[in-house]
């Protein structure tokens, strides 16, 4: 059995496809980024603001817990594009190492979903270490960077999609430090319309997204 049957053998596709959707993941978000519209910064948009914890215990309250793990695999402290990309690749490698062990040793390849069990935990153990290491790399801008609540007031520019009532598009704006944030936005009047490149004055913030008017008087910051 040559490397391309091993990778694409029946009892490896789950591996295999995990590490071709990580490729597409990463070619997409580089497509976008060249367009000007950032499909990182739009996931993280959608995760509800908690306080990172990263002592992980399960815990009788089960919103509690989750809270707890979201923290513990970092989530809102390394862009969850990274932490998908991260798990993806090792739940693929892992996965195709452990296959590749047992063919040597025992001659066969285990049914992918036995494996995929392990597979899993261990690739959440890979999520929680590489993200510690994708923490300390990424550049620390603490004093110039402000919260998504601290952006109403600010003119946003829609970049994607047309935004109704209930039917939220994608913006983007930059603060006073020079960075940018993109983030879905939707009108808080049901007549208004938001077309792509129209500027719009953001208003307030609900769980997944901001609202806004196109009645601009005055420009706050």
């Amino acid at each position: 059995m040559n490397i391309l049957e091993f990778i694409f053998h029946q009892d490896n596709i789950l591996f295999s496809s995990a590490i071709i959707l990580m490729v597409f993941i990463a070619l997409l978000e580089g497509v976008l980024a060249v367009l000007g519209a950032g499909l990182s910064d739009m996931l993280d948009s959608f995760i509800p603001d908690f306080e990172p914890d990263m002592d992980f215990n399960i815990d009788t309250d089960s919103a509690y817990s989750f809270t707890k793990f979201f923290g513990w695999i970092r989530l809102k402290e390394v862009p969850i594009l990274m932490l998908l990309i991260v798990f993806l690749t090792s739940f693929g490698l892992i996965g195709l190492s452990i296959q590749f062990v047992l063919l040597k040793i025992l001659g066969i390849l285990w049914l992918q979903y036995l494996i995929a069990i392990p597979t899993f935990i261990l690739s959440i153990f890979s999520l929680r270490i590489f993200g510690g290491i994708i923490k300390k790399i990424l550049p620390k801008d603490e004093s110039s960077s402000i919260s998504k609540d601290e952006l109403i007031g600010y003119i946003a520019t829609i970049t994607l999609g047309k935004a109704k009532k209930g039917l939220p598009a994608e913006a983007k704006t930059k603060d006073n430090h020079g960075q940018t944030h993109y983030f879905m936005i939707e009108p808080e009047n049901e007549y208004e319309v938001f077309e792509q490149g129209e500027k719009v004055l953001i208003l307030g913030q609900s769980e997944t997204s901001f609202f806004a008017t196109k009645e601009i008087q005055e420009k706050i910051k």
